[in-house]
């Protein structure tokens, strides 16, 4: 004769349960290690921003040029920019020129290139010599808009919102020069 086993309907359902607890734990830990491991990529990220924005701000400039004067033309010096990271940053570049020989301020000025952020520095004289200048900026830094909000507010949480740069001084001369012309001298066949 056979003998049915009767299994309790409350242990049944109490094995159940503990199949959903266990789901539910085992749905949890994944959901913190994918949790945790998104952090650390957002920390990575926030770490590679933030090392690229608080690199200086480099200035070049050609040392020394010599022009020749002439009553129609300018010199024109190029003032090249590097580590700027947006095009944003780019376009709001300001350029500050400290005259170092004492010349007029209304014989030179600088434009910013939107595009590059390089100056274009041009100076006028109709005199003579030596002109040395002294070429600084200041920008303000600008983080890229496409960076998700949690990575900006990590960064802004880490070194603050005020991200203005100043480049050093870089110094450079105009040597302006008249063209020397040979005439004839009276009493010559």
């Amino acid at each position: 004769m056979k003998r049915k086993i009767r299994v309790p309907f409350y242990f049944v359902l109490y094995l159940v349960v503990l199949v959903e607890l266990l789901a539910v734990i085992i749905e949890r830990d994944t959901n913190e290690l994918e949790l945790k491991a998104r952090i650390r990529e957002f920390e990575t990220i926030q770490d590679s921003v933030i090392s690229l924005y608080s690199l200086p701000i480099i200035l070049t400039v050609q040392k020394e040029t010599n022009w020749l004067i002439t009553n129609r033309d300018s010199v024109h010096v190029l003032i090249s920019v590097t580590n700027l990271q947006t095009p944003e940053e780019k376009a709001n570049v300001r350029y500050f020129i400290k005259p170092i020989s004492g010349e007029d301020e209304n014989s030179y000025m600088v434009e910013t290139d939107p595009a590059t952020g390089s100056g274009h520095f041009y100076f006028k004289t109709n005199k003579t010599g030596t002109y040395s200048f002294g070429v600084y900026c200041i920008l303000r830094r600008q983080l890229p808009k496409y960076l998700p909000e949690i990575i900006l507010d990590g960064i802004f949480a880490r070194i603050g919102n005020d991200f203005t740069a100043v480049s050093d001084t870089v110094y450079f001369k105009i040597n302006a020069k008249r063209q020397l012309r040979e005439y004839d001298k009276p009493g010559r066949g």
